[in-house]
């Protein structure tokens, strides 16, 4: 997780926390005479100052000076603890979380995100079990504990059992009354994913579809339900994969190699050759057209051709690898190549380099494909192409 990334946990927390304890003030009537003072302390507001700079281990350090000063302060309690979790002293924050728990004057709403806390510390430290029961335990206190349904919903997800993690992300959704129908339709696609290897058909395709009715913009959905097509109706899958490229035109380029195969099984192939043609005079800097078309050309034995949509391609993105590498194989095409140049292209395919990297925008985790989860942050469809510019100067 960045510095950015993990600031922002931690200050969730801190007011998920403080409204947590509003709330719980709201109900019993009352507060609890003497757990504010802690806020006059001036380690506490140090702390939350190192805290909203992201200078997490002096954070840690002024707080723990609130909590011996005043060691009823739960909520002090409560942002060490993630802080110790964070930084990856797990076991720290068990402690605390444990500690807390032992109390016998918690209110009912932070009782049970202690409890999500605990499931949240016990699933960081592969405690999967204990992860689970907390959870539990916290629902059963507090059956609309967003915290806890959150921590459960991404264990679900950690363990591939997807049916679980849409059931726990519909609930979610209701609480917080938030739109979160493109997760929802991952979560069904990941379920179509598992229905297609056990060879149930329709079941894959049902799920694929109420993917695409929750948001048209999942574009896996698409591709899943057209490979599921591939063989047994390519015009079919064509059709599916041109309705992609209509809901999500950004996501274009992730259909080339299947509708290309589709356009060749149904006897189609100028359709291939005619919708590269429309997406590269719509966008004249759409680089991914001009490559899916240089390597249809090239395949059909007119590397000349494809070297000038490549070098065309390579004025609008000179920095990614994949396209000097198509060029190098181009050339060699056209017997261009000597033999230290064909030494110095097949080196470069074979290297553990990005060729065409794509990096998650919640995170900013790098990977060498399209990803809809990030294995880092875990969060669904955030990864982008990572794009760079020509320098300054440049011309198309």
């Amino acid at each position: 997780m960045t510095e950015t990334a993990l600031l922002a946990v931690l200050v969730a927390a801190v007011g998920g926390l403080l409204a947590g304890r509003a709330w719980s003030a709201s109900r019993e009537g009352s507060p609890r005479q003497g757990r504010p003072l802690f806020r006059a302390s001036p380690h506490y507001t140090q702390g939350l100052h190192y805290l909203a700079t992201g200078q997490l281990e002096p954070a840690t350090h002024e707080l723990a000076k609130v909590l011996r000063e005043y060691p009823d302060a739960v909520e002090v309690q409560q942002v060490l603890s993630h802080l110790h979790r964070e930084v990856g002293r797990v076991e720290r924050a068990i402690e605390l979380h444990r500690a807390l728990l032992a109390r016998t004057d918690l209110s009912r709403a932070e009782r049970a995100h202690t409890l999500a806390s605990l499931g949240t510390d016990y699933r960081r430290a592969g405690l999967l079990d204990r992860a689970a029961q907390a959870y539990d335990e916290a629902l059963e206190v507090d059956p609309r504990n967003v915290h806890a349904l959150e921590g459960q919903q991404k264990q679900f997800e950690e363990q591939r059992e997807w049916r679980q993690a849409y059931e726990a992300q519909t609930r979610l959704a209701r609480l917080r009354k938030s739109d979160d129908g493109l997760v929802l339709a991952y979560l069904q696609t990941e379920m179509g994913h598992e229905a297609a290897r056990a060879g149930l058909w329709d079941e894959a395709e049902a799920a694929f579809r109420t993917a695409l009715s929750l948001d048209q913009r999942a574009t896996a959905a698409y591709l899943a339900l057209a490979d599921l097509w591939g063989e047994r109706d390519p015009r079919r899958a064509a059709s599916i994969l041109e309705s992609a490229i209509a809901a999500a035109p950004e996501r274009a380029y992730l259909t080339f190699e299947p509708l290309r195969k589709a356009y060749a099984a149904s006897g189609e192939v100028s359709r291939f050759v005619a919708l590269c043609e429309r997406l590269i005079e719509q966008d004249s800097r759409d680089w991914r057209a001009r490559l899916a078309l240089a390597r249809h050309l090239r395949g059909e034995d007119r590397p000349g051709e494809a070297l000038g949509l490549l070098l065309r391609a390579l004025e609008a993105n000179p920095h990614v690898l994949l396209v000097h590498l198509e060029i190098w194989r181009t050339l060699r095409a056209l017997g261009q190549l000597g033999p230290e140049e064909e030494r110095y292209a097949a080196t470069v395919e074979e290297s553990a380099l990005y060729v065409d990297p794509h990096i998650c925008t919640a995170c900013r985790y790098r990977a060498d494909d399209m990803l809809w989860r990030c294995p880092h942050c875990h969060e669904w469809n955030t990864f982008v192409e990572e794009r760079v510019g020509p320098a300054a100067g440049g011309q198309l």
